[in-house]
């Protein structure tokens, strides 16, 4: 799993490297070790908790886990098995992405994600640990009851690292954004997500593939050249204490963390494009 995470953010890097679609802060490096400090904290909490706490409370479980287990007390093949996991783990990422913008204590916490001033690959695992841990809590509750191989679990788990690592990447590839759109959530989709304006950041709340917000209605798209020169990040958080590894653990703990509501000068314009 460790492998994958390395490979893929590396080959991010090198691609954002060479093929950028806004212009590169002077010095990146200092980001870049503050948010990977930052992932790896999240990211064992993230992977320990959903992935290991799940396994562990099947083997806890024992023979007791088949009697709340849906889909195999259905017979359900192993196929649907590993496509409804899919859709539920991906389904109910949306839907705590959406709670996370509307409620107060679950926006402090992901507003850490939010507050990076500048979205690369390295913005992907900018998520505090106590956001990765309230995911877990309401994912293994869910996937005991679903009864999802285990399997399953951790290739979504792999496959939602890698599509947020090439979704947040500071690159401007139109022939493969045009081909992916569709199907995954791709950089010019998901940036839109992180602009300033807030009409903009309550859109495209999807993790790994796109449909979930072109069927409710919260897909929306920005030009190349607007996403070139936007305002990324928040109105607040942005001095260079809070920027750092302390600030960053300690923002959900301080003011301001409620979010303003600018007035919206403009409506965000459904995804409609083909």
């Amino acid at each position: 799993m460790l492998t994958v995470i390395v490979a893929s953010l590396t080959l991010a890097l090198l691609l954002e490297a060479r093929f950028p679609l806004r212009a590169v802060a002077d010095a990146p490096l200092h980001r870049w070790f503050t948010n990977l400090s930052l992932s790896a904290l999240s990211l064992a909490t993230s992977l320990g908790a959903t992935v290991g706490l799940y396994a562990a409370a099947r083997a806890l479980l024992g023979p007791h886990v088949a009697s709340i287990e849906l889909l195999p007390r259905i017979g359900a093949p192993a196929w649907v098995q590993w496509m409804l996991t899919l859709a539920v783990l991906d389904g109910t990422a949306y839907v705590l992405h959406r709670l996370s913008h509307s409620v107060p204590w679950l926006w402090r916490l992901h507003a850490v994600h939010h507050s990076d001033t500048e979205v690369d690959a390295t913005t992907s695992y900018r998520h505090h640990p106590l956001e990765s841990l309230f995911t877990a809590a309401v994912n293994v509750p869910l996937l005991l009851l679903l009864g999802a191989p285990v399997a399953a679990v951790l290739a979504y788990t792999l496959l939602a690292n890698v599509v947020s690592v090439f979704s947040h990447a500071n690159v401007g590839l139109p022939m493969l954004e045009h081909a992916l759109r569709h199907i995954l959530v791709t950089p010019a989709f998901h940036r839109v997500h992180h602009a300033a304006d807030r009409p903009w950041t309550d859109r495209n709340f999807a993790t790994v593939f796109p449909i979930f917000d072109r069927l409710l209605g919260t897909a929306a798209t920005l030009p190349a050249q607007v996403q070139q020169s936007m305002t990324l990040g928040l109105e607040h958080f942005r001095s260079a204490p809070q920027q750092q590894l302390g600030g960053l653990l300690a923002q959900p703990f301080v003011a301001p963390g409620e979010r303003s509501q600018p007035p919206r000068k403009r409506a965000p314009t459904a995804d409609v494009s083909t």
